[in-house]
């Protein structure tokens, strides 16, 4: 299962404005510039994102962009699910149709429970631990050059 760059890069959007909040909001520029997305693209995520509440932008001086809700109650399930739709393994979880094994084929439930790890992983993090995974991150990295 190959995820799209979109919600990679909506992770990465968010995770820059939620370590970046206390400034205010952020101009798209800026995130634009730090996390290497292109700034068309970027305006695309953020305005999907706003849609959902994730995000909260705010035009003119003084403006930019900012988290809609605490990072603690943003879970990554719900923002890569804005981008790719429910996520899927294989065709065949798709629809009891697709191949003649579907009723009770080992592998189709294969593709089943990875599918169900992946969400349940994915629910089970927020915002803020992907915050604080990031900071353990870079620590270790310092640590380490130093």
């Amino acid at each position: 299962m190959l995820l799209s760059m979109q919600s990679d890069y909506a992770l990465r959007v968010l995770l820059d404005i939620a370590t970046s909040q206390e400034l205010g909001g952020i101009i798209t520029r800026v995130i634009a510039e730090r996390q290497h997305v292109p700034r068309v693209f970027l305006t695309k995520i953020i305005a999907q994102l706003a849609t959902r509440g994730f995000l909260r932008t705010q035009r003119g001086k003084g403006g930019g962009v900012s988290l809609g809700r605490k990072a603690s109650e943003i879970n990554l399930l719900e923002v890569v699910e804005v981008f790719e739709g429910r996520l899927r393994s294989n065709p065949c979880t798709m629809t009891d149709e697709f191949c003649d094994f579907s009723e009770n084929c080992a592998i189709r439930q294969l593709w089943f429970d990875l599918e169900g790890k992946m969400r349940d992983h994915l629910r089970g993090m927020t915002l803020a631990d992907l915050m604080e995974m990031s900071s353990s991150l870079k620590m270790t990295h310092e640590e380490a050059n130093a």
